[in-house]
């Protein structure tokens, strides 16, 4: 039913799309407004692509000239990934998609249970 948008060419976008868009449906927490926080995170996912790609061109640090001087400096892809990575993150965060918000910990852990453990009783 829900596809990547036309403007995802990369690959490895488009399968975390649908990945994704699985994981949502098993969870029952797909709708257009999840799709919409999906649809940046593979958006962020090509960006990401794009960097290593320039990264694995021109390498981790490159030679800049300015006039007469010389200097390495670290590719500014390096730096974009990191925090392309980063809002990943918090996106798959807020669909609860990361191991710490794991359906299955959190149904083990249910802090409002109201009842007490041995190690309250001790």
């Amino acid at each position: 039913m829900f596809k990547p948008k036309t403007n995802i060419k990369n690959r490895a976008a488009r399968t975390m799309f649908k990945i994704i868009v699985e994981e949502l449906r098993i969870d029952a927490n797909l709708s257009e407004r999840t799709i919409m926080l999906v649809d940046n995170i593979v958006l962020l996912e090509q960006l990401k692509q794009a960097a290593i790609d320039d990264i694995k061109l021109r390498g981790a640090v490159e030679l800049f000239k300015n006039g007469s001087q010389e200097m390495f400096r670290e590719n500014k892809s390096v730096d974009k990934i990191l925090k392309i990575v980063e809002q990943q993150r918090k996106l798959q965060a807020e669909l609860k998609l990361t191991p710490a918000s794991d359906r299955k910990v959190s149904s083990v852990v249910d802090p409002e249970d109201g009842g007490s453990d041995d190690f309250e009783s001790f």
